[in-house]
């Protein structure tokens, strides 16, 4: 070439390591960017991630009772009624009043033909699934039908049968710690009950006083076994005056921290006992026992938030509330589910104030009481 130098070696630049470093990596600052844009980041992403898993659980719940619901539709249809929350003998324990059990008693005892105490969600067992479970249990109105001491070919106890239709997936405990696990009487043989997310609803609360209290219906906090299932009951479609899906038949109470409350196949109850309150069933305004403001009175409940971890003195197993944020599901007796806010019920105590018991809920949860309202969207 004509300005060609041949023979002569050009120098070759090449970056000093240091400068191949830098172009290589991240500065101080540069990094510190990333971390900070990541954090916006995952703070923005992780309350929507949240609440899509929210929103699943709550529509499995919704689920789960719309399930329920059907189960007690099927009953209705085999045996024209409702089946009642809990059953026992008429004159068993204390002279609360309860009308005699819906098949009438065993000849010649006080025993109710259907075993005692065994919930209301043993007798839709068929109709969800749990036949097997059905037919296994002793059900004869008689000593055998007991249920705490019944158990199955493999040695399980039928009372401790877990059942995931009944657990609100929203609730934070593991599967083994929804199954409460004792002994029995003789301190040897162990004993189990599985519990439920999901209560029936006996009304205002668990009792009937205008039977037994001087004046009757005097006091509106003392109307109770107003709803569908309470025990003894035999309500059908026919008689829930108020409209089937005007009125509640099931909803959310989780289990009390030690699982002595909210039993699945039978429960006992709170005082004054054998209703299965706060076990098996509840009311919306429920309250222990006596007239209130009187001796006995205990509590009357109202609809509120509320976490099993502080249920010590704070009676939340006597009150419907639920994991998910704001309000609970309910199970109304057309078969619809609802989702309830606390604000549906007033933040008033009914203990002090007898006007909170005129809240939407309350008339809900009565079937044949006349009222008129509008059920907030």
């Amino acid at each position: 070439m004509k300005n060609a130098v041949v023979g002569v070696d050009r120098p070759v630049v090449t970056p000093s390591r240091r400068s191949r470093r830098r172009s290589l990596g991240f500065t101080l600052v540069e990094l510190l960017v990333v971390i900070a844009i990541i954090g916006i980041l995952v703070s923005l992403l992780l309350p929507a991630v949240q609440a899509a898993r929210e929103a699943a659980r709550r529509t499995q719940c919704v689920n789960n009772l719309k399930n329920i619901a059907l189960g007690l539709h099927n009953h209705h249809d085999t045996f024209r009624r409702f089946p009642p929350s809990i059953t026992i003998g008429t004159t068993w324990w204390h002279s609360y009043f309860r009308q005699d059990p819906p098949e009438g008693r065993t000849p010649g005892s006080s025993y109710p033909k259907f075993a005692p105490v065994w919930s209301w969600a043993m007798r839709i067992a068929p109709y969800i699934e749990q036949a097997n479970l059905y037919n296994s249990a002793n059900l004869s109105g008689s000593g055998a039908g007991w249920p705490w001491w019944q158990f199955l070919p493999d040695g399980e106890v039928i009372n401790g049968k877990r059942d995931t239709l009944f657990v609100c997936p929203s609730d934070y405990r593991s599967a083994d710690e929804l199954v409460w696990k004792g002994l029995d009487w003789d301190g040897v043989r162990p004993v189990a009950a599985a519990v439920t997310s999901y209560l029936a609803v006996h009304g205002t609360n668990q009792f009937h006083e205008k039977d037994y209290l001087a004046g009757g219906y005097t006091d509106p906090r003392l109307h109770g076994q107003d709803g569908v299932l309470y025990v003894n009951s035999r309500v059908t479609f026919g008689s829930i005056l108020d409209g089937s899906s005007n009125t509640v038949m099931v909803g959310e109470r989780p289990p009390s921290r030690d699982l002595e409350y909210g039993w699945q196949w039978a429960g006992f109850g709170d005082a004054p006992g054998g209703f299965g309150t706060a076990d098996v069933c509840l009311g919306v305004h429920e309250r222990l026992g006596g007239a209130p403001g009187g001796a006995g009175a205990g509590v009357t409940e109202f609809y509120r938030p509320g976490k099993p971890n502080d249920d010590v003195g704070n009676n939340l197993r006597l009150h419907f509330y639920s994991f998910h944020p704001a309000g609970a599901n309910w199970a109304l007796a057309d078969g619809s589910v609802r989702f309830f806010p606390y604000s549906i019920d007033s933040s008033r105590n009914p203990t002090t104030n007898p006007a909170a018991f005129e809240t939407i809920l309350g008339m809900l949860a009565t079937r044949s009481k006349g009222e008129t309202f509008t059920i907030p969207d």
